[in-house]
C-alpha cells in the first residue's frame, strides 16, 4: 500500500511539474499575489501602450520594479492585440513596460555576504529564466569552497499565486569567481541553518541503513552509513526543499564528530531512525535540569516538578519522550522541550531587574510561550536568582512574580 501511495505521489508531482512550467510562457502577472517585477534586460519605457513610439526611456537589468496599481486593482494590466503589457512605478511616474521574456515575477536583490559551497555546482551566466533560459545546461561548475555572494534573485512565474508555488521557485545567487560573477541556482547554505537549528535532547535509535551527513542535506556520495545503536541527539532542523520538509536530527558519532540523519526516509530502500522502542531499563542521560510528568503528552507549563541532570533508568522512548525511574517512581519526561526550558549555561545571580509596560515574560527561555504580556508591570524593580546568556549574547533572568516564577529578557525579542 505504501508503494502505491509514494507510486501516485510522484505521478501526481510530475504532472504539477508539468502544468507548472506550462503556465510560465503564457501566464498574466497575477497582482493578487505578485506587488514586484523583475527586469532581466533592457526594457523600454511607455508613456502610453496604445503608442509604441510613446517611448520615455528604458529600464535595465537585473533589477526589481514595483506593480503601479494596488491589490485587487488590474488597471495597471493592458494589452493590444496579442501583445500586453504591466504598469510600473519608476523614477518618472507610472510608466508601461511589454509583458514578454525579459520581465519576470519574483524578486531581486543586491547583497554582500560570504557563504559556503557544500557540493559541485553548475555555473551560469544568467539565471536560467525568461530570456536567458537554455535547454542544455552550463558544463563549467564550482567545487565546494566559500564565495561572495552580490545578489540574489527568486524565479517566480507570473501566474504565481499561492503558497507552494513560491515556495518551489528557483533562488539562485550571483557570486564572484575568477572568471567574473556568475550564477548559481538553489544552493544548500549552511550559514543559514545554523541560525535554525533547535536544540533537542531527544533520543533515538539508528537501524544501521541510515546514511549520516555533515549537514542536514543530502549530498550523493558524501555520507557514511549509521551504526545501529541508541544515540541521543543535540539538535534538529527543518530543511525546507522543493515539494517537501525534511526533518534532520544532529548527533555525535563514536568518534566525537556530528552528523546530521534525516528523519524520514525518502526512498523505500532506506529506513529512519526509530523514534519509539522499548529499553531493556537502560541508562540514559539528562543534561540538563528536566521537568516530570505522570503520562506522555502532559506538558503543562505550571507543573514546575524537576529531575536534576545525570543518568535514570529508562525503559520506553516515545517520539521525544522519554520513561524514566526516579525517586519518586517511573515517569516522563519531554527530552525535546528540555533543553529549550531549561538551556545550559544557566548561573546564579542576584541582579535588579527594571521591569516596565513594556515587558513581557516568558515560562521558559527558549520555548517561545508567554506569561505577561506588555502592559502587566508598572515600572518597579525585580531580584533575579537565575541569569543566562542565550547565542545571541541576550542575558535572560529569572525572576518571582506576583503570578508565579518567570524569565524576563533583558531587551524584547524579535520575531524573525
Amino acid at each position: 500500500m505504501r508503494k502505491v501511495v509514494m507510486s501516485l505521489l510522484v505521478v501526481s508531482l510530475f504532472f504539477s511539474g508539468l502544468c507548472f512550467m506550462g503556465k510560465q510562457a503564457m501566464a498574466t502577472i497575477d497582482v493578487m499575489a505578485n506587488r514586484q517585477l523583475v527586469i532581466l534586460a533592457d526594457t523600454q519605457l511607455l508613456d502610453d501602450y496604445r503608442k509604441p513610439n510613446s517611448i520615455v526611456g528604458s529600464i535595465s537589468g537585473m533589477q526589481m520594479v514595483e506593480i503601479a496599481c494596488g491589490f485587487q486593482d488590474s488597471k495597471c494590466l493592458a494589452k493590444t492585440g496579442d501583445i500586453e503589457y504591466i504598469q510600473i512605478k519608476t523614477w518618472m511616474g507610472d510608466k508601461w513596460i511589454k509583458d514578454d521574456d525579459k520581465i519576470t515575477a519574483g524578486g531581486y536583490w543586491e547583497t554582500d555576504r560570504v557563504i559556503t559551497i557544500v557540493e559541485d555546482m553548475k555555473l551560469y551566466d544568467q539565471p536560467n529564466a525568461g530570456i536567458y533560459t537554455k535547454d542544455t545546461p552550463p558544463v563549467e561548475t564550482i567545487t565546494p569552497q566559500k564565495v561572495h555572494v552580490t545578489a540574489k534573485y527568486q524565479d517566480l512565474y507570473k501566474g504565481a499565486h499561492t503558497a507552494r508555488s513560491m515556495f518551489e521557485a528557483p533562488k539562485w545567487y550571483r557570486i564572484s569567481t575568477e572568471e567574473g560573477e556568475k550564477w548559481i541556482e538553489n544552493p544548500f547554505i549552511p550559514e543559514d541553518y545554523q541560525k535554525i537549528e533547535i536544540p533537542s535532547d531527544r533520543i533515538i535509535k539508528l537501524t544501521g541503513s541510515e546514511t549520516l551527513y555533515d549537514y542536514p542535506h543530502e549530498i550523493a556520495g558524501k555520507g557514511i552509513q549509521a551504526k545501529q545503536g541508541v544515540v541521543q541527539a543535540v539538535a534538529y532542523c527543518f530543511y525546507a526543499v522543493p515539494i517537501q520538509n525534511d526533518v534532520w536530527y544532529k548527533i555525535q558519532t563514536d568518534d566525537g564528530t556530528l552528523k546530521w540523519v534525516r528523519a524520514f526516509p525518502i526512498s523505500e530502500n532506506e529506513s529512519g531512525p526509530l523514534m519509539a522502542f522499548n529499553l531493556a531499563n537502560e541508562k540514559i542521560t539528562l543534561r540538563t535540569a528536566t521537568r516530570y510528568f505522570d503520562i506522555d503528552g502532559d506538558a503543562s507549563r505550571s507543573l514546575q516538578n524537576w529531575l536534576q541532570p545525570g543518568s535514570y533508568v529508562a525503559d520506553k522512548i516515545n517520539n521525544g519522550w522519554a520513561r524514566v525511574q526516579t525517586p519518586f517512581g517511573w515517569k516522563v519526561v519531554n527530552l525535546d522541550r528540555a533543553p529549550l526550558e531549561r538551556p545550559q549555561g544557566i548561573t546564579e545571580a542576584k541582579e535588579l531587574v527594571k521591569l516596565t509596560p513594556d515587558t513581557i515574560t516568558y515560562y521558559f527561555p527558549l520555548a517561545g510561550e508567554i506569561l505577561h504580556g506588555a502592559g502587566t508591570f508598572n515600572d518597579q524593580e525585580a531580584l533575579s536568582f537565575e541569569k543566562w546568556i542565550s547565542p545571541q549574547g541576550i542575558a535572560w533572568y529569572h525572576i518571582s512574580t506576583y503570578s508565579g516564577i518567570v524569565w524576563v529578557p533583558e531587551k524584547p525579542i524579535t520575531q524573525d
